[in-house]
């Protein structure tokens, strides 16, 4: 068979027809160029949620909760005595914590979780009682296995559960009570 071109023939439509399907491909696509758009943060992988525990009907439910920033027990406690938002309300959940004037203290030694309630608040109810602990319990487990430690100066061990997390809380010149991760409902949820 006879060569019609030569090599350096061969090479040239070879570059002329790349560049042409280049060209074609950047004319028709019909996708207008937009520059940078700014669309909120980076994707950052799944985030933890809080569950903070309110009450419908005397039953103890935990709610899941996606908050923005830092995850911490000292978040979750706060929101917690906020008390449920408007849509929650609407679903018939309560609270039996008391409103605070001032913030909590909070103090994490392994397991151990003491909070400070400030002086004149009214003592806590079992139920009460029961959403604190259960709202620290579940944050604590968050908290600790996303970093690897309590994050307020307590030590995580790995084999720690929700059950395993004993809440002590002290009002001021009033009294002293304690709950235990095992008295949360597991995973009873509100709809």
């Amino acid at each position: 068979m006879r060569r019609l071109l030569t090599r350096r023939g061969q090479r040239a439509v070879r570059s002329g027809l790349s560049l042409t399907a280049a060209a074609l491909l950047l004319s028709s696509c019909g996708i207008p160029s937009t520059g940078v758009v700014e669309a909120g943060e980076p994707a950052t992988g799944i985030r933890p949620a809080y569950v903070l525990y309110f009450v419908r009907q005397d039953t103890l439910l935990g709610v899941r909760s996606q908050v923005p920033g830092t995850f911490d027990i000292g978040t979750a406690v706060e929101l917690l005595f906020r008390g449920p938002d408007a849509l929650l309300g609407r679903k018939a959940l309560t609270t039996e914590l008391p409103r605070l004037a001032s913030p909590v203290t909070l103090r994490a030694s392994g397991a151990r979780v003491s909070v400070t309630l400030p002086p004149g608040t009214e003592p806590l109810s079992g139920t009460a009682l029961a959403q604190l602990t259960c709202t620290i319990a579940d944050a604590r487990l968050v908290v600790s296995a996303g970093s690897g430690s309590e994050g307020g100066g307590g030590s995580w061990s790995g084999n720690d559960t929700a059950s395993s997390t004993k809440v002590t809380v002290t009002i001021p010149g009033v009294r002293q009570a304690e709950g235990s991760g095992e008295m949360c409902p597991g995973s009873a949820t509100a709809e």
